[in-house]
């Protein structure tokens, strides 16, 4: 991961890293520039999911993004159950005028 310098735009190196939650991780960075010798802590988070887990962790909850592939094929696959069900009896009711 390249992280660049809030400051001067120089290459920072990691120094130190401390798990905060499966999720997020606190890291103190230091940048490379000698003349802005800039050191700062930063947080990495896990937002959103592109491709899901091979291995997911059932504690860990990450969502969806809108754009994965992953995204459009669960929403295919609700609609798609959607299309399979019977309509609930209830609803034929109300739209059964006859």
């Amino acid at each position: 991961m390249r992280i660049k310098c809030p400051h001067c735009g120089s290459a920072a190196r990691i120094r130190t890293s401390r798990r905060i939650s499966d999720l997020t991780v606190e890291h103190s960075l230091q940048c490379q520039n000698l003349d802005c010798a800039h050191t700062w802590v930063a947080l990495t988070s896990a937002v959103r999911t592109i491709a899901p887990s091979m291995t997911p962790n059932p504690k860990v909850y990450i969502p969806l993004s809108p754009r994965s592939p992953a995204a459009n094929n669960a929403q295919d696959k609700q609609t798609a159950l959607a299309l399979d069900e019977p309509p609930h009896p209830r609803a034929m009711a109300i739209h059964d005028t006859g």
